[in-house]
């Protein structure tokens, strides 16, 4: 009955870790977001927070189902045990279909709802190419604006729909001023802006 306990207690702790950390990325994301910006860390910073909600949400499920029989199973009045359990098995029931539609749409963030490609030019300067997972038709170019921070660029529509971004042969070229997209047939310039210091 211990070792369920202390399973239970650990298995909240880590499931509130990780909603808090998940709290904190994506007000980040968030916040970078108001600023036409994208957090990127080898993945876009709300995807990492979201792998964050579908690790809490089964683990706090998980502590909560060790720890609440045994805290009802404390209750010394009977009438009073059975109703808190009842209560429990309702309240469960009722709660199950909420946390279902959170980890789904968790791990749909997770796994990235849209396609982010990176690429990069020979002289080290990079942009993020993003479409929108549904039908595909908002694309969006990010460039370089320091450490996994990109910056708005410019709307790419001539890219949209199918082929996907990700499935075309895309190359970034190198220029002065700007950088140059090449994705099969077609080539967009693109302004970049100087980093904030």
């Amino acid at each position: 009955m211990r070792s369920r306990s202390i399973w239970g207690v650990v298995l909240l702790t880590g499931a509130a870790l990780a909603a808090t950390s998940f709290c904190i990325l994506d007000e980040a994301y968030w916040a970078a977001r108001r600023e036409h910006q994208l957090l990127f860390v080898g993945t876009p910073l709300d995807s990492l927070a979201a792998g964050l909600l579908v690790v809490a949400v089964p683990v706090g499920t998980a502590g909560l189902l060790l720890l609440l029989p045994i805290l009802i199973g404390r209750i010394r009045r009977r009438p009073v045990r059975r109703l808190a359990g009842w209560a429990t098995a309702v309240g469960t029931a009722a709660a199950a279909p909420c946390l279902g539609v959170v980890f789904a749409f968790a791990v749909l963030g997770a796994t990235g709802i849209r396609d982010t490609v990176r690429l990069e030019a020979a002289d080290g300067r990079s942009v993020l190419v993003t479409q929108d997972g549904f039908d595909g038709d908002v694309v969006d170019i990010y460039t370089e604006y320091g450490s996994f921070r990109y910056k708005w660029a410019r709307s790419a529509p001539e890219l949209a729909g199918w082929p996907r971004v990700t499935d075309q042969a895309c190359r970034l070229d190198a220029g002065e001023p700007g950088l140059r997209l090449v994705c099969g047939d077609k080539t967009m310039d693109i302004d970049v802006q100087e980093p904030a210091r």
